[in-house]
């Protein structure tokens, strides 16, 4: 009887432990201080959603006061174990009925976790303005006479140095545009993470460029740090480092604006040849928290079975004809077909997510897995629609056949495939002549 209490508390805490792991992914509510007679309250509220390799987190802000509501995205990047940098851009999804314009930005710099005397988990918003941006934008110093009183208390509440969340459950924030946040393909606006470089060497090299303020900055390599809040202006000696085989993320993060903001370091990011300027001074850079390179380091035979796209792995592995020959099916898989992309996994489950990431205009489609339906007639909404594909041992060939061309042809969605916390995405664009195709080992350890 002991042995089986024990077994089930240690069930318990294990399971404890694996959500215990990451603290910020959930949704948060603003702790609401004393407001002022002159001003209505304003509601906030966070929702995170599951982060890419633990640095990464999509999210999206909810604000109202009175008629007032607006929904945005923004991107956090995990820093350290407890504090996110904001990026610098905050992408308004809604507003109405005004909007906000550059205000917003004013929520800028970083969430820091805490824990209160009760033990509730705790986001505090620390600010990290440069006063002459936040000037010449008529942010601060705007006319406040002819503000609504709506407005006047949103103005005063995005200026308070005193914005506190309080973590109200543990959901991850599940969207259509959740995977457009971290993809610099599709996202709305420029969140800070520079598009994949693709390098054949794993030896790089970071070097540090002239820079005549004291700007405080940090580097990570995926989550290791290579250096912690070094003074810019001071010279050093050029960083080395080893990527990782397959999709590695460099984190660039100006940690404060030194004597003349904002930060004006940079940086020179360096495989053999090539070579990558990484600037805190340029214009679209300019009063940013951190700067994202994704660097792609190419494949390593030995670890073939990570979850990513390997193209010419792949292309060595012959399909059996059945995946494309069924007589149920044959002669819609008799479309051309275009390959749009290759993914070696570990898991013989995965979860399929589709949606129309534009106009949502009666597109329907049907997928077929090694040559059986697994969905026929299935409509693609702006709102993600989950499904749950088991694959067969070695090779799969996933097939997207066009039902219709919708309203506005050709008939489209983005495709996401998940695998615990790893995600991949890809474009579908298929009509009455052409599918669709992802290819999907599933090597078994």
């Amino acid at each position: 009887m002991n042995k089986l209490v024990l077994f089930f508390l240690f069930i318990l805490i294990a399971n404890f432990s694996l959500k215990s792991q990451d603290n910020f992914t959930g949704k948060w509510k603003l702790i609401h201080a004393e407001v002022q007679p002159e001003f209505d309250s304003v509601s906030l509220s966070l929702e995170i959603g599951l982060s890419d390799r633990g640095l990464i987190y999509p999210a999206q802000l909810t604000l109202s006061c009175n008629d007032f509501h607006a929904n945005y995205q923004l991107l956090l990047v995990r820093k350290n174990y407890r504090q996110l940098a904001i990026s610098k851009n905050i992408f308004s999804n809604n507003e109405t009925p005004i909007q906000l314009g550059k205000w917003i930005n004013l929520i800028n710099g970083s969430f820091e976790f805490s824990k209160d005397l009760k033990g509730n988990n705790i986001l505090s918003l620390q600010k990290m303005l440069y006063l002459s941006y936040f000037t010449t934008a008529n942010i601060i110093t705007d006319n406040l006479s002819n503000l609504s009183k709506t407005e006047l208390s949103l103005h005063h509440f995005l200026n308070s140095n005193n914005i506190n969340l309080e973590k109200i459950n543990n959901d991850d924030w599940k969207d259509s545009i959740t995977n457009r946040i971290i993809q610099p393909k599709l996202s709305p606006v420029y969140f800070g993470i520079i598009d994949t470089i693709y390098v054949k060497s794993k030896d790089g090299t970071i070097r540090f460029n002239s820079n005549n303020d004291n700007d405080l900055v940090s580097i990570k390599l995926n989550s290791k740090k290579i250096i912690d809040q070094i003074d810019s202006k001071k010279k050093r000696i050029d960083e080395e480092f080893i990527l990782d085989t397959g999709l590695n993320y460099i984190s660039f993060f100006s940690d404060d604006f030194g004597k003349n903001p904002p930060s004006s370091a940079s940086f020179s990011l360096e495989f053999d040849n090539y070579k990558k300027k990484i600037d805190f001074g340029s214009k679209e850079n300019m009063g940013a928290n951190f700067i994202i390179a994704k660097v792609y380091y190419g494949i390593d035979d030995s670890k073939k079975n990570t979850f990513d796209e390997y193209t010419s792995y792949y292309d060595k592995i012959p399909i059996p004809e059945k995946y494309f020959h069924s007589t149920s099916i044959n002669s819609l898989l008799e479309r051309n077909v275009k390959n749009i992309g290759n993914i070696v996994t570990n898991s013989q489950q995965l979860r399929f997510a589709i949606w129309d990431d534009a106009l949502e205009d009666g597109d329907s489609i049907s997928l077929c897995i090694n040559g059986n339906w697994i969905k026929k007639g299935f409509p693609v909404k702006n709102k993600s629609q989950f499904i749950d594909v088991t694959l067969a041992p070695g090779p799969n060939v996933i097939t997207f056949v066009a039902d219709n061309l919708g309203s506005v042809p050709p008939n489209t969605s983005v495709l996401e495939i998940i695998d615990g916390n790893k995600r991949k995405s890809f474009y579908i664009e298929t009509d009455m002549s052409q599918n669709n195709q992802v290819k999907i080992f599933y090597e078994i350890k």
